[in-house]
């Protein structure tokens, strides 16, 4: 997939009906293919034509599609493992103040951790982090998502008024259109999106600018014509965000999915699966061998209808019966190279792993390994989700000044208030951890003197989140059971000698 570029600041019906067409013809099949193997039913496979019906077809899917997006996602944008942090820096009111000693010692609340509040505020009432995971999940199996923004007026408890709050959701990547202008770095002149409705010939269009949307009605010129049509809806609503209320996450420049390098590994390991077991079946139904063996009586065996029902019963049954003496019954079977499957089949998942980057979390290599073999394991995984971190972060950042221009109309933030400069984006890993690990290097540090506050402070977050308050906790802890606080040393009273003391 590549960017989409215009020199038109405005598009006509002939324009938005072409950009369509072509997304319909060249993005979508590919978006639907991929997707199918997030889902686990593998395009290859399942359209395998059958050579011969007499033969066994078996059509195994092993889902790897999925099991790599998912192992991507619940690492990288597990829900709320995606925070923000206001980058707080005193105030010339709070420096003032803190530079007389006169005055009480009083913390004056930042404008940053304000700020934060209230898009943190706005964030919950969307489910952020619901929609977050979707976007990283996105991203992962198309290589772009995209988020699309709007107002929403809410009733306010007790009062007559109306709350406007800037709302977000996900929009499937196969019903959007994104077109940027030519400058260096390029900037989104408008956003198309379209999908259908209840009735299968008939789409709803809608184009986002900067300052207004356009509405439209996508039907057949007629019900026997392939030719589309444009019917105006609403032209020119105002789009009270001053910019085109998109959202855009993208997988590098190539926007390329995560498991699309490996969908030809992925297709062998199913046709391993189904050949495999086709052969046992092959195996099962062994080629029958038999001398002066009769199926039916003498009037009935030159028909070949009666022939072939007697072979059906004799499948089913499995029971000889009436044999003579010189009958000779006996199977032609063949060996299944069961090592050679295993060895193809490892060595299939292995360069799945391998050429996408993702590893195996349940292989025999992540089982009971230490937490630097694990980090060892992941590097080339961490090399991947730091660079679609770093991509993601402009689309968490396109979302967030969008909302923040709302917020500023509404003067609930100051004019001023800028996300990139006031917040940090953190991402917090959900790695597996070795907890009797970590256990014994406390034990081992706590054997050789170091501090409880040093022990405590190498803990993974997962484990103890707040320093300070599992230091608070064992302070209180310590003193409910022996009555005196041993994590505070008090100074020792220095005393003269008693020759000094009489002087």
């Amino acid at each position: 997939m590549v960017i989409q570029k215009t020199m038109k600041k405005i598009l006509t019906n002939e324009d938005i009906l072409k950009y369509i067409a072509e997304n319909e013809q060249k993005q979508v099949p590919h978006m639907n293919e991929l997707w199918e193997y997030y889902k686990g039913k593998d395009v290859k496979i399942l359209n395998r034509k059958t050579p011969d019906s007499n033969n066994p077809d078996n059509k195994i899917v092993v889902s790897y599609g999925r099991k790599i997006i998912n192992t991507f996602t619940g690492y990288a944008y597990r829900p709320k493992y995606i925070t923000y942090k206001a980058n707080i820096q005193k105030s010339q009111e709070q420096i003032e103040h803190d530079e007389n000693e006169e005055l009480p010692n009083i913390l004056i609340d930042p404008i940053e951790k304000k700020y934060v509040n209230e898009l943190q505020s706005i964030y919950n009432m969307n489910i952020e982090h619901i929609k977050t995971n979707r976007a990283g999940r996105n991203t992962g199996i198309f290589g772009c998502a995209y988020e699309l923004l709007y107002i929403d007026s809410e009733n306010i408890e007790n009062t007559n008024g109306l709350k406007i709050v800037p709302r977000f959701f996900s929009v499937d990547p196969r019903e959007m259109i994104v077109l940027y202008d030519y400058s260096p770095e390029s900037k989104i002149v408008c956003a198309i999106r379209y999908f259908k409705t209840d009735n299968a010939n008939t789409y709803r269009v809608e184009v986002y600018y900067k300052y207004y949307t356009d509405t439209f009605t996508r039907i057949r010129k007629d019900e026997s014509s392939a030719t589309w049509i444009l019917i105006n809806d609403n032209m020119g609503i105002p789009n009270l965000f001053n910019e085109v209320p998109v959202a855009v996450y993208y997988m590098g420049d190539e926007i390329q999915s995560i498991f699309e390098n490996v969908l030809t590994l992925i297709d062998a390991h199913d046709v391993l699966f189904s050949d495999s077991l086709n052969e046992f079946d092959r195996f099962a139904f062994a080629y029958l061998i038999m001398k002066q063996v009769n199926l039916t009586n003498p009037i009935e065996k030159k028909d070949p209808i009666k022939s072939n029902n007697a072979l059906k019963e004799l499948k089913r049954r499995r029971v000889f019966e009436g044999l003579s003496k010189d009958a000779e019954i006996s199977f032609l079977t063949k060996d299944i190279p069961t090592a050679f499957i295993e060895h193809i089949g490892r060595q299939l998942r292995e360069q799945i792993h391998i050429q996408s980057h993702v590893p195996d979390f349940t292989g025999d290599k992540m089982a009971g390994a230490s937490g630097i073999a694990i980090q060892r394991l992941m590097f080339d995984f961490e090399n991947l989700v730091s660079s679609a971190e770093a991509d993601f972060d402009v689309g968490l950042t396109m979302r967030a000044n969008l909302v923040t221009s709302m917020l500023k109309k509404l003067n609930v933030v100051p004019k001023d208030s800028d996300f990139s400069s006031m917040v940090t984006i953190n991402h917090k890993r959900n790695i597996p951890l070795n907890t009797l690990e970590f256990a014994q290097t406390a034990l081992t540090m706590s054997s050789a003197g170091f501090s409880r506050r040093a022990i405590v402070g190498i803990m993974p977050e997962d484990i103890i989140s707040n320093v300070e308050q599992e230091l608070a906790e064992e302070k209180m802890e310590q003193e409910a059971l022996t009555g005196y606080n041993n994590f505070d040393v008090q100074p020792i009273e220095e005393k003269l000698p008693e020759e000094e003391l009489i002087e």
